[in-house]
């Protein structure tokens, strides 16, 4: 199996007393992992009270749970169930409980599965990929300011910006009829790659180019997490600020029967 070292800190930011965020990573025990793989997910709650915090936890927790309990499904689809899981259990509390009405969270899943890696999402809430130098995200912000930039109304340094920044336009525990960004194909894993899940208190402070030289300065996963926080804050730390990072050590060899069919369309 492909080794994957993995680090994450959290934090409430210079501006807020509670943090809103959860996070969480389960890696099964040794010889079950090429079934499901190594699971990374990410939340950022929005609620009044401790209703953020609530729909986020019980977005993360419902997705493990679910994710791993289905075991009928590609990991594609298991992946869209559980998001699908989380949002209903997030709506479920939402109606039993008056004083959390409202609550909901962003969502965002990567699993890694041999040497491909999947990802679920919903929210602005960013997964990103780091390699060869590069940084690439391969989620969609699901944002009224994204869709003005996709329009061609705002620049993306504009959006970082922007008063209605906050104004999201997907997430959990809004609505039933939820649309979950996945993976149509998985994408191929490589030796020194790194996964970077953040939430917008992150980005909005610390622009890519930054999160791209402090993550090849740190290289351990930890030690990204602790210090991006710290620049986050640094430059106002405006909101809850979690990062979770995965740093791809080794990958697993494809197996005998695709190297011998990828020989042949040589």
């Amino acid at each position: 199996m492909s080794q994957i070292i993995i680090g994450a800190a959290s934090d409430p930011g210079m501006k807020r007393k509670e943090n809103q965020d959860s996070h969480a990573y389960f890696c099964p025990p040794e010889g079950t992992a090429h079934k499901k793989g190594i699971l990374l997910a990410l939340a950022d709650g929005m609620g009044g009270h401790a209703g953020g915090s609530i729909a986020s936890k019980l977005a993360v927790d419902t997705l493990i749970q679910t994710y791993y309990d289905d075991a009928g499904s590609s990991i594609s689809e298991s992946l869209e169930k559980s998001v699908l899981a989380a949002n209903q259990k997030v709506l479920e509390k939402s109606r039993s409980d008056p004083e959390v009405q409202g609550l909901g969270s962003t969502l965002t899943a990567v699993v890694f599965q041999g040497s491909d890696m999947y990802h679920a999402h919903v929210g602005d809430s960013r997964g990103y990929s780091i390699f060869a130098n590069q940084i690439t995200q391969f989620t969609e912000d699901h944002s009224y300011v994204a869709s003005l930039v996709k329009a061609g109304a705002i620049s993306a340094e504009e959006a970082l910006t922007h008063p209605e920044g906050n104004i999201i336009t997907r997430a959990i525990g809004f609505q039933e009829d939820l649309k979950v960004d996945t993976s149509s194909t998985p994408a191929r894993i490589h030796k020194d790659q790194f996964v970077l899940l953040c939430c917008d208190g992150l980005y909005k402070e610390v622009p890519d180019n930054e999160i791209l030289a402090t993550v090849y300065e740190f290289s351990d996963p930890d030690a990204i997490s602790k210090k991006l926080i710290e620049k986050a804050n640094a430059n106002g730390g405006h909101d809850n600020i979690t990062v979770l990072v995965a740093r791809i050590d080794t990958v697993e060899d494809a197996p005998t029967w695709l190297n011998r069919f990828l020989r042949l369309l040589r």
